[in-house]
C-alpha cells in the first residue's frame, strides 16, 4: 500500500511540474517594438554573469514602450544562439547600429526562448531603408 502511495504520489509530482513547464509557455507573450535605434549589438561568446554561451544582447537607445502583455525589461533584448543560429538577426541589427538606421522587432518574454532572467528574446527583426 506504501509502494502504490509512493509511485501515484510521484507521477501526481510529475503532472503538476510538467502543467507548470507548460503553463509558464502557454503563458507568454510577444509583441511589436519599434521602430527604435540600437545603442549597441554584442555577442557573449563565453558563458559568463548569468549568460548562456553565444547569447545576443542589444540595448535600445533610450528605451521602448514594452508591448501589452509582455513583461520584460525596456532597454535591454538578449537572445539565444540557438534563435538565430544564422545569425540573420544579429547581422541586420549590426547593420543597423553601425549605419544609423531605425529597426523594427517582434520580442517575446517566453523563458524557453530568453537568453538572460527578466530580458525578452528576439523572434523578429525588420530593417527598413
Amino acid at each position: 500500500m506504501k509502494i502504490h502511495r509512493l509511485i501515484h504520489g510521484s507521477t501526481a509530482a510529475m503532472i503538476l511540474a510538467s502543467a507548470a513547464a507548460l503553463s509558464t509557455s502557454a503563458l507568454a507573450a510577444e509583441g511589436d517594438v519599434g521602430p527604435v535605434l540600437l545603442e549597441s549589438v554584442g555577442v557573449l561568446e563565453v558563458a559568463g554573469g548569468g549568460y548562456p554561451a553565444g547569447s545576443m544582447e542589444i540595448k535600445i537607445r533610450g528605451g521602448f514602450t514594452v508591448p501589452n502583455g509582455v513583461a520584460c525589461d525596456n532597454s535591454y533584448i538578449t537572445t539565444l544562439k540557438s534563435t538565430d543560429a544564422s545569425q540573420r538577426m544579429f547581422t541586420l541589427l549590426t547593420i543597423a547600429q553601425v549605419k544609423g538606421k531605425p529597426v523594427r522587432l517582434r520580442i517575446t518574454d517566453d523563458p524557453a526562448l530568453r537568453a538572460f532572467s527578466g530580458r525578452c528574446s528576439l523572434m523578429w527583426v525588420g530593417l527598413d531603408s
